[in-house]
């Protein structure tokens, strides 16, 4: 094999590893923040009051129906948030909420409508990583044999 082929091979490898670090990096971030609004929010009761229709990315396709919650926060003011594209509800079914006092719109977290993305992330990227990491063990092998046959060669030119 030639020597630009071979590192070409490995430039795959380590874009492969990197995705997966990513892609596992990303899991593990939300995981935590979830984890922290679960800790330090406040947990109340959140009831779907209606459905957003939101333009999908794709031209073609119909909109995606994203579910409206309401909740009250411990002032009692009204709180108005968005649900996740892929939650299915109802109108006025009632679902636990915990939220940050201090960003109630923003910060928040519906444990029963969660797609768990953060597990989808993190086993994706490791399997970019398992992937990346198998095939640039093996380039190097074969790229640490081609270098090993070149200096025989030499070598034996040399003696």
């Amino acid at each position: 094999m030639e020597t630009a082929s071979l590192i070409w091979k490995s430039a795959w490898d380590i874009l492969l590893v990197l995705i997966g670090l990513i892609l596992m990096f990303m899991g593990i971030k939300v995981y935590i923040k979830q984890q922290r609004i679960i800790k330090t929010g406040i947990k109340t009761i959140a009831t779907v009051i209606g459905f957003s229709n939101e333009k999908s990315l794709a031209e073609n396709e119909a909109p995606v129906k994203i579910p409206l919650f309401i909740f009250y926060d411990t002032s009692r003011n009204q709180i108005s948030v968005k649900g996740k594209s892929n939650s299915i509800c109802t109108i006025h079914e009632t679902t636990p909420i915990y939220y940050n006092p201090a960003k109630p719109e923003t910060e928040y977290y519906l444990p029963k409508k969660d797609f768990l993305v953060k597990f989808l992330f993190f086993f994706v990227g490791l399997f970019f990583l398992s992937l990346g990491i198998y095939y640039l063990r093996t380039h190097n092998i074969v790229f640490d044999n081609f270098y090993i046959g070149i200096e025989e060669k030499l070598s034996s030119i040399i003696s």
